[in-house]
């Protein structure tokens, strides 16, 4: 383990609903792992009163605001405009993982320049398994669990976000690009139980097939993207 001295934590948050309780479980990680540390929240329109009122409350929290819907990528990269440390901590604040997750990716960290978890046990569901198959296959990315929104990375590694309007998952793509650049990488086993995975729609992933960083992919996965988007579909709408 290489001792963390600052850390910036930035969120994006479309729904205010966890946002109190990511905010908890990155305070107690953080302050066992870390010197200093700051919490940034980007916040979309539902979830702009739940960040002003974190920002008042809590020391080290900053919030940014956005009175249209932006796309995750968007506002990761709101928040990382503000970061003040040397390594980042990139999550999705409505999707959070609980404290011991973020504890073991702080505690596993030993100089990568990127280092993101993946669930084990992963996910038995086999259109769930698709779903990453053909994410991986996209980004062409060797990450394990690509819909996981949790990430550590050095601070200069910011721009390697995806711009606006990109449908990959923010932090994926930041892996899949540090990965081709032959940057040091890893991953790391967190566990399953709470930690959920990043929602994909039907055209996000029509998307990612067509406009995806590596345009190799086969037309013979459009069977497979089609498959995997309506079940994914289908669960957001129960």
């Amino acid at each position: 383990m290489s001792v963390i001295n600052t850390l910036s934590v930035v969120m994006y948050a479309d729904d205010g609903a966890r946002l109190d309780q990511a905010v908890s479980a990155v305070t107690v990680a953080a302050a066992r792992y870390c010197a200093s540390y700051e919490i940034i929240v980007a916040a979309g329109p539902a979830a702009a009163a739940a960040a002003a009122r974190v920002a008042a409350t809590r020391p080290l929290v900053h919030a940014t605001y956005h009175s249209q819907p932006r796309r995750p990528s968007y506002l990761l990269r709101d928040a990382a405009a503000l970061i003040s440390a040397d390594l980042v901590l990139a999550l999705d604040a409505a999707a959070a993982p609980p404290a011991l997750a973020i504890e073991r990716l702080l505690a596993a960290y030993n100089g990568q320049d990127v280092l993101v978890g993946m669930r084990t046990p992963a996910p038995a569901h086999p259109l769930h398994h698709a779903h990453t198959a053909l994410l991986r296959r996209v980004l062409a990315s060797d990450q394990v669990d690509p819909l996981l929104p949790i990430a550590l990375f050095r601070t200069e590694l910011v721009d390697l976000l995806p711009a606006d309007g990109e449908p990959a998952p923010p932090l994926a793509h930041l892996y899949a690009v540090a990965r081709r650049r032959n940057y040091v990488t890893g991953q790391i086993a967190l566990p399953a139980q709470g930690v959920p995975a990043m929602p994909s729609s039907l055209a996000d992933v029509a998307a990612l097939v067509a406009q995806g960083p590596a345009r190799g992919a086969r037309p013979a996965l459009g069977a497979l993207v089609v498959a995997a988007s309506l079940w994914l579909l289908l669960r957001r709408r129960r």
